[in-house]
């Protein structure tokens, strides 16, 4: 798989179905990094991932903000381990520092083969992430 013309084409994809988008890591032959909004609905991450020497398998990783960790404290962090067990075709995790400020942030995560990878694919996970973080993350 070319990973630079695949990047190029979920840029694409990018263009039309998001607000704002943002390269972080420009395209290259071991994978790609965009941040995206999507209006005032969600924003995330998209990414290829080449894993080269580990699955040897490129994947896609859809990820939505649940926001900054800075103020979770251990017993939060107990409850999303016992969320992540429910969550359907999802994960949680945590970013590395990020920015200036070096935050880290909560994301909803979904991983897929690249080849799988379309503007309805993408869509649909999309629509899955957000469902489940109304499921599960709604503030009441």
């Amino acid at each position: 798989m070319d990973m630079i013309k695949f990047a190029k084409d979920m840029e694409t994809v990018l263009r039309k179905v998001a607000t704002e988008f943002e390269p972080i890591s420009e395209p290259a032959e071991d994978g790609a990094l965009w941040g995206f909004e999507l209006g005032e609905d969600a924003s995330g991450f998209l990414s290829l991932e080449s894993n080269q020497g580990t699955l040897d398998v490129p994947t896609v990783t859809v990820s939505l903000s649940l926001g900054s960790i800075e103020e979770v404290t251990k017993e939060d962090l107990m409850d999303l381990l016992t969320i992540n067990g429910d969550l359907l075709g999802a994960s949680l995790t945590i970013t590395p520092p990020l920015g200036e400020e070096q935050e880290e942030f909560l994301m909803l995560q979904t991983k897929f083969v690249a080849t799988e990878f379309s503007e309805d694919m993408f869509n649909k996970s999309v629509t899955s992430l957000m469902t489940q973080m109304s499921i599960f993350f709604e503030t009441e």
